[in-house]
């Protein structure tokens, strides 16, 4: 019974049927469920309800499963990637919003060390990399292959198009005035290195104050805070996996 409410679970989430979601609940769906196959390759990618609601845009599901206790943290198993990163790369800024506002660490990375704003880059979202700009997101940290926000924008990348002029001067912007911003998505009070304080458990946050930090923890980022820290260790063997599951569905 609990394992066809689960399966139910993912499956309104993945169509964004409210409903559905609410009615797995109550039959005792585990919200951080998450056991979904490939049947066409074989192989076994993992992702929550939480992840295929961001993923398809339904902000109403996503709502309802962080309101209901869903982690933000959880990631899928192909490329290590958190709700926050694959609702970036599919410019769902609603749900990128919702996600920032509830907790989730703006700067979270994936097994390759893309960011939300670099995948939004890749993909060309253009008011995604907007918004995530003005909550704060970092334009100076590089990926695993050395790349930043901007080359991404400047890459070539075949089946998309060209980023607008003026988002390539709002990072280039940034990246002159070597502003950070608050990440507390209630204030994103602008300031510098100095001014604005890392938090001393995950080191990926940065406040302008005590007060600013205790918001935002309370808003969420306490259940996120150290979890979404990704280590060299983890970094290798997570891409090891994904060059794995790559070899054996070729």
């Amino acid at each position: 019974m609990a394992k066809n409410a689960n399966e139910a679970l993912l499956h309104a989430a993945k169509i964004g049927c409210l409903r559905g979601v609410k009615t797995a609940l109550k039959a005792g769906a585990d919200i951080d469920y998450a056991q979904e196959g490939n049947e066409l390759t074989g192989s076994r990618i993992v992702r929550t309800a939480l992840f295929f609601a961001s993923e398809a845009g339904h902000a109403d599901v996503v709502r309802l499963l962080i309101r209901k206790g869903a982690s933000l943290t959880k990631r899928s198993t192909d490329t290590s990637a958190p709700p926050l990163l694959i609702a970036a790369s599919e410019g769902h800024t609603k749900v990128v919003d919702l996600l920032v506002h509830h907790g989730a660490t703006l700067d979270t990375r994936d097994c390759f060390q893309r960011t939300p704003l670099m995948m939004a880059c890749i993909f060309r979202r253009a008011d995604t990399i907007r918004r995530l700009i003005e909550l704060g997101a970092r334009v100076d940290l590089t990926d695993a292959n050395g790349l930043t926000a901007q080359g991404y924008c400047e890459l070539n990348v075949v089946g998309f198009g060209c980023v607008p002029k003026e988002l390539m001067e709002l990072i280039q912007e940034a990246l002159r005035t070597k502003l950070l911003k608050c990440c507390n998505p209630t204030c994103g009070k602008p300031g510098y290195r100095s001014t604005l304080k890392i938090c001393g458990q995950c080191k990926l946050t940065r406040y302008c104050s005590r007060d600013c930090q205790r918001q935002h923890w309370l808003a969420g980022h306490k259940m996120c805070c150290g979890h979404d820290a990704y280590s060299e260790d983890m970094i290798r063997r997570d891409f090891r996996k994904f060059q794995m599951r790559k070899y054996c569905v070729l």
